[in-house]
């Protein structure tokens, strides 16, 4: 399944959050550095989301899981549940730098079960919004 990339923009403006398209991808603007990406891949399978300058994943819809309950959001369902802080901003830091950043669901998450010593886990909601 690709990703409607025009479609991401306009739902990204209906809702208040800053977003931007070339004609590979779209960067949504979540703040304080977050830049969410959305791009479809070659195959149609395949559509890629992540931040920049963190590892990237793959997805079709989100599943956002716990120890025994999960939600499944459709890309559209999570910029909604960004904009309403049901879907959050999750970084990960080490000796005080950003190495990674995902999202997570505010009623199905496990993120904490295996922190190391030096990381730093930060929960947030998105924090940039149109004028």
């Amino acid at each position: 399944m690709h990703y409607d990339l025009e479609l991401i923009c306009h739902r990204c403006r209906e809702i208040g959050l800053s977003a931007r398209i070339d004609t590979q991808r779209v960067e949504v603007d979540l703040g304080e550095g977050a830049i969410l990406c959305f791009q479809n891949a070659e195959r149609e399978e395949d559509c890629l989301v992540g931040f920049l300058d963190t590892p990237w994943h793959v997805h079709d819809k989100f599943v956002f899981a716990d120890r025994g309950s999960y939600v499944e959001l459709d890309y559209l369902d999570v910029l909604a549940g960004l904009k309403a802080g049901q879907v959050l901003v999750c970084e990960q830091k080490i000796d005080g730098q950003t190495s990674d950043r995902w999202l997570i669901h505010s009623q199905h998450n496990d993120e904490f079960e295996f922190l190391e010593e030096r990381e730093r886990i930060t929960i947030r909601r998105v924090t940039t919004t149109l004028p």
